[in-house]
Order: structure tokens, then sequence, then C-alpha cells
């Protein structure tokens, strides 16, 4: 509040909302930054001394400008030189701040599939570990080859019959794939 009346902004302490919450909460769950954007009116300004202030990722803060850029209003950030943070075109804050987010999934999303390719690469069992094990599997298919029912194979091995139906339909697609001639160009 200090920081917006040393910048030469008009403080009107009836209109002050003050969020008691922490930093990594999103904009939505920040009940004073909610009622000041229901309380704006078209041609208001919003004054923060933080972008952070406006969301908990930079995604966040972007859907937090968008909203007050479509209330027509204003957001002056200090920390951003005191730009009005919702004006519209291409080298526009929101355009620079929508690219940056962009930036920051396809960065979250590499780093993602590198750590999943390492994991995969020295073995690390990924996703839910299997309901059955080598010797249930085996079992399972030799009593299906006996022809027993899935649901009787399923209440003998305490799993699904979807499970069952699952490794089934995988022994026929592994015996078909073998089976299969190769094709001649």
């Amino acid at each position: 509040m200090f920081e917006i009346d040393a910048a030469g902004f008009l403080v009107d302490m009836g209109s002050v909302l003050v969020d008691h919450c922490s930093h990594a909460a999103s904009a939505a769950s920040r009940p004073a930054l909610q009622r000041a954007i229901r309380r704006l009116k078209p041609g208001d300004t919003l004054v923060i001394a933080r972008l952070g202030y406006l969301g908990s990722s930079i995604s966040d803060a972007v859907s937090t400008l968008t909203t007050l850029a479509a209330r027509q209003a204003h957001a002056i950030c200090l920390d951003a030189g005191k730009t009005d943070l919702c004006t519209s075109g291409d080298d526009s804050p929101i355009r620079m701040l929508q690219l940056a987010a962009e930036l920051e999934r396809d960065a979250k999303r590499a780093r993602a599939l590198d750590a999943a390719a390492i994991a995969k690469k020295v073995g690390t069992q990924q996703g839910r570990p299997a309901s059955l094990s080598d010797s249930q599997r085996q079992q399972a298919l030799k009593a299906l080859a006996a022809g027993s029912t899935v649901t009787a194979i399923a209440r003998v091995l305490s799993t699904s019959r979807q499970t069952i139906i699952r490794l089934r339909d995988a022994a026929s697609r592994d015996a078909a794939d073998v089976q299969s001639p190769p094709l001649e160009h």
C-alpha cells in the first residue's frame, strides 16, 4: 500500500483490499482479488505492487489480466514500470505474458517427457503396478486355453474380469503378430 502511494497513485483507503494467503494460491482462491475484480467498473484501474499478486503462475496472471481487460479496466503493476498491463495489440503486456506462459508450458512438457524417457531407459516402473504377477498371468492364459471362463479365472486370481479380458486380448494380438508373415514390397 505504501509502495503504491509512494509511486504517486492516490490510494482511497476505503477501496484497499488485502489478501492474506499464500503466493502459491491461484487467483480464483484469493478472495480479496476476486472482490476487487467484481467491484471494477469500465475505466477503473487496479494497482498492484508485484505481478505475482495477480496469480500463482504466468498463465494464472494472464487469465486475471484477460478478465480485467474484458471488464474494460486497467491494471498497473509497479514492478512492471507503471505500464497498463491490459492494453491490447501484438506487443501488449498481456500478449507477451501469453507467449511466456506458452513457453513455460512447453518447457514443462519437455522436461516431463525427458524425465519419462530417462525413467524408462533405467527400467523404472511407470504408472500403476500390474495387478497380476508373471506367474498369475501365465496361470490365467493356461486356464483360458483349457476353456475356463473369464469370470471363473478372475475369481480364482482375485482380480477383475476386465484384467483377464485385457490379458486375453493382448495374448491374442501377440499371437497374431507372430503368425502373420512379413509383407513383401
